[in-house]
């Protein structure tokens, strides 16, 4: 599991800034050695089990950790259970709070732990293979509604859980994508209207939709792998008027300027640190697009992607991006008989 982590992670680029040389320099001190553990949040129901993932970060670096050793206070309130891999999995018992201390033979650290509220009941997940077809008006996406993802400080969270509750408050349905070895949850509702396993946010389900909201996940790795399946499917069947949206508010992007796993960062923080709107559609905007359309399948997974590639596909499709109600701008002219409509809301 480490190791996948690892390798899906995001890299990023630090600009240096160019300057006169002293006379005199001094080489860089190497930064001391943190220890952390994540994900650094969690409030957990009775029943519940959550994955801890124990590095170690020098500077802009992060590493493994496998020579520790972790204590539980409050051992009614939480225990820890045997994992095939080794790894340090926690399941809450009862309600009330709990800490882990974890050390290593050179630091260590604590996290406190919630356990609030009823046991829920387990979640009815299946795979999304053996889903064909769903079916609504519109539909609100949640991928990595449990914790197989980068978001480990939760800062998509809050958006994620308005966005639900409106759905469900207006009769939208719920779609979540979970993964099967991460048993801990990342939203706070557990009752979707459809829950289905699959560890990159990869499917081959027919919606049939006229308005997808895409929430949770990597804006440019998994849930832009989500578009790409979601829309594939789309056009293969048919449908010749899309409309995606994006709430800025409930999607993660990476740090710019560190690597994972420091904590991700909103969307709507990313188009906030633009000039503008022009500057924003042609910095985050148009890349997002073209790995969309050019890199299907994105990262090469699935290794099974369906046929023909996506930029065939959408070779003749007009597209259009808003940005609030503000921006508008044609990403590609095409048949204004074939329309995707993109939308990033909450910037």
């Amino acid at each position: 599991m480490r190791s996948r982590l690892v390798t899906r992670g995001v890299l990023f680029l630090a600009m240096v800034g160019m300057g006169a040389a002293p006379l005199l320099s001094q080489a860089p001190q190497p930064a001391n050695p943190e220890l952390e553990v994540f994900p650094k949040h969690f409030v957990l129901h009775p029943g519940e089990q959550i994955h801890y993932q124990v590095r170690v970060r020098e500077g802009a670096r992060s590493r493994d950790v496998s020579d520790y050793t972790f204590a539980i206070e409050a051992p009614e309130i939480v225990r820890s259970i045997q994992h095939p891999k080794g790894e340090l999995f926690i399941e809450a018992l009862r309600p009330g709070r709990s800490a882990l201390v974890v050390r290593t033979p050179t630091s260590g650290t604590r996290i406190n732990i919630e356990v609030t509220g009823p046991a829920q009941p387990p979640l009815m997940a299946v795979p999304y293979i053996t889903v064909k077809e769903i079916k609504a008006k519109e539909f609100l996406f949640v991928g990595h509604a449990n914790l197989d993802g980068f978001d480990h400080t939760a800062v998509a969270k809050p958006g994620i859980d308005r966005l639900v509750q409106d759905a469900k408050k207006n009769g939208v349905p719920v779609v979540y994508f979970v993964s099967n070895e991460y048993p801990d949850w990342y939203t706070a509702d557990r009752h979707p209207d459809y829950a289905l396993i699959s560890e990159g946010q990869e499917h081959e389900i027919y919606v049939l939709a006229e308005r997808v909201t895409f929430t949770g996940g990597g804006f440019m790795a998994c849930t832009l792998r989500n578009v790409q399946m979601t829309l594939h499917g789309m056009v293969k069947h048919g449908e010749r008027h899309i409309n995606f949206v994006f709430p800025a508010q409930a999607i993660w992007v990476g740090d710019e300027q560190r690597m994972y796993p420091s904590p991700m960062v909103l969307l709507k923080t990313l188009f906030a640190g633009r000039a503008g709107d022009a500057e924003a559609y042609d910095s985050v905007v148009v890349p997002f697009l073209e790995r969309v359309i050019t890199q299907f399948p994105i990262l090469g997974y699935p290794p099974n992607a369906p046929a023909p590639p996506l930029s065939d596909l959408l070779k003749d499709w007009n597209i259009v991006v808003r940005i609030g109600d503000r921006f508008e701008r044609v990403y590609q002219p095409g048949d204004s008989n074939k329309n995707l409509l993109i939308e990033f809301k909450g910037v």
